[in-house]
């Protein structure tokens, strides 16, 4: 059973039109939803709804013909471009986005149909947000228009404020709700009982099933109107409930409804309904729910919507709906792929005190991050890699966490996977906080609970946080692992304090920031790749060595490395020892069991041997011997640095030992190690740290001690394990993900083919391996 917070809404549907199109697809979809084919079907609708503005900057009427004479909606799908327009991205003063916004304020063009004026709310709400309210007495004035046209909270066709009527109907009731509900979010005095009237008119036309209907027919488009209105009632009148952490924040018509689409959701996308599947996307995004039942929504829609587009770009059949199916479908695909900033983990406890903070704490920083972005709940019963559309996940209490050891080993794995904790004690309660330090204990043994002093990042990066905030990090020398706060955080979020509780909302930003580097990845495109089902054609032998020392600072980067390996290029990067999905940790083995073999272990068949970590090191005599003599048969050390100065200096001086002083040198950008066929590399993308550091240097900066052309030893200042886990961070000193991947890729498929080294080199003085 579902366990509901009270959030406000993100995007709420629009229609101009009741009836709707249905289209049956094929079994089996043809286009997959990706980034790539999600990108190239929003250029093409794009394209196609530009083509379709008229030379006075209109669109084309839509005509009402279920009455007579047929009702003009002249001014709906003109509005709809423009929101739809400016959300995909075309700039406000662009030459089409301004003439159809000159047509739009003139008051002959301005109809009193609620479809027209919800859409012309949404339009000036979002080009006032890049225009200085250049609109804002066109949008007040439809905002007091939508107030006092109902005494009741229903609407119905017409919204006229001179005729106010108690006639009303679902669909055109949630678009003037959401109108006013745009004039809130810009600032507008709202008056309470407004809401309070819109809520007790949804709640009483629940059914007790949970869904909404239209003409005594319970349908999902009016289901999640309802559910969607629910939210914006509450979003105004409840976001001061929950100062006290008791509990109880499920809303029983909301909680109804939704359970209305967990059971029934499967049904509802069997065909394509644009109409529908805006308001489908509104309330997974209101709500923060992933999942319908067992299904992603956006997933599941956005494939109706691929496998459905016409070739010029549009969706629909009737010539009259094009403009505004697209728009519907458009505005899913975009709004449903905002990038999601925090999940939150919903766990056996109090988790969902603060119902609607994170909601808005995704308003707020808007303006700090300069992008619109979400949060979503996260269920420890879903597979870890379902987690990855956010970089942060949330844990929030007051109680003490309750996890089973196979909890701790999905959150062991996404933060492996190069996510990151962040867990904040509400209401003060000590019993989270001390739980919340043992859970610590048990994921990372290795690593201590720190706090940060007030020039650490945490504490400068974007806002100057005061002491009296604590953060505490755990860092495994390159990223955070978890980052704690004992203050009550997500109480001024709750309660929207933006003021009085400013800090409160700088300090998560601060983190965020912190983690991200400000990179934000669109819903669903980041996830930890499948282990592949066919053996590759190829193989090469990689070690990991095990040091005295911070030896494995990224347990499952050669994972990922392996599989990415596997999947683009044929070949099996054959790790050694092969490790597991995450190194799990017993009481005999608290930092878990050896991830790495040591110098004495390589035998002949290894190609690439890989020394990774962070802090300084100090190899005995017999482990230098033992490098020495399998570097002396064919193999080749790559010593990566992770960013850390101290184990740069102390690979620079095992190669000097090695092979004598000044025998590390920079490795030329024409050697083989970057020159393999169509896969050159001849500059990189480095994280902000180091271009700081380097300048503009855009060549790649191994390290290497060569015999004539062929390299024995490569080291790297730079970070790269840290980059193959794949996540952006504004801590690390290295390369950026993807061309960490490129070096280390060129580095293995160098060692898989390499040449022997010349007849020169001194023999080994004993046999390497067995």
């Amino acid at each position: 059973m579902r366990t509901i917070g009270i959030v406000g809404p993100a995007v709420l549907s629009a229609a101009f039109i009741m009836a709707f199109n249905s289209v049956c697809l094929a079994q089996k979809a043809k286009i997959p939803v990706n980034d790539q084919n999600v990108e190239a079907s929003i250029n093409k609708a794009v394209q196609f709804l530009l083509s379709k503005q008229k030379a006075d900057g209109s669109w084309d009427a839509f005509l009402l013909r279920d009455v007579n004479p047929p009702w003009d909606f002249k001014d709906g799908p003109t509005a709809m471009s423009i929101y739809t327009l400016v959300a995909s991205g075309i700039p406000v003063k662009d030459p089409k986005i301004t003439r159809a916004l000159d047509w739009l304020t003139k008051p002959e063009n301005q109809s009193k149909y609620t479809y027209c004026m919800a859409f012309r709310c949404l339009a000036w709400y979002t080009v006032n947000k890049q225009l200085d309210n250049k609109y804002r007495k066109n949008f007040e004035a439809d905002v007091e228009a939508f107030i006092k046209a109902t005494p009741e909270g229903s609407y119905h066709y017409i919204s006229d404020p001179s005729k106010p009527t108690k006639i009303g109907d679902n669909s055109n009731s949630q678009y003037g709700i959401y109108a006013v509900w745009t004039g809130a979010r810009a600032g507008m005095e709202i008056p309470r009982e407004y809401w309070d009237k819109c809520l007790k008119r949804w709640i009483s036309k629940q059914h007790p099933n949970g869904g909404w209907d239209y003409q005594d027919q319970i349908k999902g488009s009016m289901t999640v109107a309802g559910i969607a209105s629910l939210f914006i009632c509450i979003d105004w009148l409840y976001a001061d409930k929950f100062v006290k952490c008791q509990g109880g924040t499920d809303l029983a018509a909301i909680k109804k409804g939704l359970e209305w689409m967990d059971a029934n959701f499967q049904d509802t996308v069997k065909w394509l309904n644009p109409y529908y599947l805006y308001g489908v996307e509104r309330v997974g995004l209101a709500s923060g729910y992933k999942y319908f039942g067992e299904y992603d929504w956006y997933k599941a829609g956005a494939s109706l919507i691929l496998n459905e587009q016409h070739a010029d770009g549009s969706w629909g059949r009737e010539a009259e709906r094009i403009i505004s199916d697209t728009c519907y479908s458009l505005l899913f695909l975009i709004r449903g792929r905002l990038p999601v900033l925090i999940n939150r983990l919903e766990y056996d406890g109090d988790w969902n005190n603060r119902p609607r903070a994170l909601a808005n704490f995704c308003r707020w920083s808007e303006k700090a991050f300069e992008t619109e972005a979400n949060w979503q709940i996260i269920t420890l019963k879903s597979d870890v890699n379902e987690w990855h559309d956010a970089p942060v996940l949330a844990i929030t209490g007051s109680k003490e966490p309750k996890f089973s050891a196979e909890d701790i080993e999905k959150l062991r794995a996404f933060v492996y996977q190069g996510g990151t904790l962040l867990s904040i004690t509400e209401c003060g309660g000590a019993p989270f906080g001390a739980g919340i330090r043992n859970l610590y204990k048990k994921l990372f043994p290795k690593y201590e609970l720190a706090l940060c002093g007030k020039d650490h990042l945490l504490n400068t990066i974007i806002y100057k946080i005061p002491p009296a905030i604590r953060i505490h990090e755990i860092s495994n020398g390159i990223r955070p692992l978890a980052i704690h706060v004992d203050n009550d955080l997500p109480l001024s979020w709750q309660q929207y304090q933006v003021a009085t509780g400013k800090v409160n909302f700088e300090a998560a930003a601060n983190a965020v920031m912190y983690v991200t580097d400000k990179q934000f990845k669109y819903r669903g495109s980041k996830a930890w790749p499948a282990e592949p089902k066919t053996a590759p054609a190829k193989s090469v032998k990689v070690a990991r060595l095990r040091f005295a020392g911070n030896y494995d600072p990224e347990p499952l980067a050669m994972q990922r490395l392996a599989r990415l390996m596997a999947m683009l290029y044929d070949l099996k990067v054959d790790c050694i020892p092969a490790g597991q999905a995450t190194p799990v940790v017993t009481a005999s083995q608290p930092s878990g069991p050896p991830t790495g073999i040591t110098p004495a272990e390589l035998t002949a068949d290894v190609k690439l041997a890989v020394m990774a970590g962070t802090g300084g090191f100090k190899l005995s005599a017999e482990e230098k011997d033992s490098l020495k003599k399998w570097i002396a048969v064919g193999g080749i050390l790559l010593l990566d640095a992770a960013g850390s100065k101290t184990f740069f200096e102390s690979a620079r001086n095992l190669a000097d030992e090695l092979f004598g002083a000044d025998a590390l040198l920079p490795l030329p950008v024409s050697s083989q190690v970057y020159q393999i066929k169509d896969m050159t590399i001849e500059k990189v993308k480095y994280r902000r740290v180091t271009r700081a550091r380097v300048g503009g240097i855009k060549e790649p900066r191994l390290l290497a001690v060569l015999k004539v052309d062929r390299p024995m030893v490569l080291v790297s200042q730079e970070d790269i394990t840290g980059g193959l886990v794949g996540y952006a961070s504004a801590t690390c000193d290295g390369y950026e993900p993807e061309s960490a991947f490129d070096v280390m890729r060129n580095v293995v498929l160098y060692a898989a083919s390499a040449p022997p080294l010349p007849a020169d080199t001194p023999a080994a003085s004993a046999p390497v391996g067995k």
